[in-house]
């Protein structure tokens, strides 16, 4: 259904390890990173370079955000074009039955918007 992306988006994170996926192992954390950063971030005494900071740290966690929200939307509809009902999908994940078919449009809303966009970057290439 949906395209991922391949590459490796956690690149030049601090403390990553086991990166292995399968169930039951974890993978990558950064949340030490995160309690140390804010740790450090509280001891900086200009306010202004705090806030520069802050707001900076504070993107970067939004966009991570919105990547992991496209993970789980993807991985819902995978789970569900491989065969599983609804229903199961809900039970197993603990989400109700609606939400599972919020996360199966937000997937299908995100590879149309996927599509788009390389038909719009082809479009671009063949126009120069």
């Amino acid at each position: 259904m949906a395209k991922r992306n391949k590459g490796n988006s956690n690149k030049g994170n601090k403390g990553e390890k086991g990166e292995k996926g399968e169930k039951g192992e974890k993978g990558p954390t950064t949340s030490k990173d995160t309690k140390a950063f804010l740790a450090w971030l509280d001891g900086v005494p200009d306010p202004q370079e705090r806030y520069r900071r802050a707001t900076e740290e504070l993107e970067k966690h939004q966009q991570a955000v919105e990547q992991l929200s496209s993970v789980r939307a993807l991985a819902a509809a995978d789970a569900y074009e491989a065969g599983e009902t609804v229903r199961a999908l809900a039970e197993r994940l603990g989400v109700s039955p609606s939400r599972v078919h919020q996360l199966i449009q937000e997937a299908k809303a995100q590879a149309a918007k996927a599509a788009g966009r390389e038909r719009q970057s082809g479009r671009e290439k063949g126009s120069t």
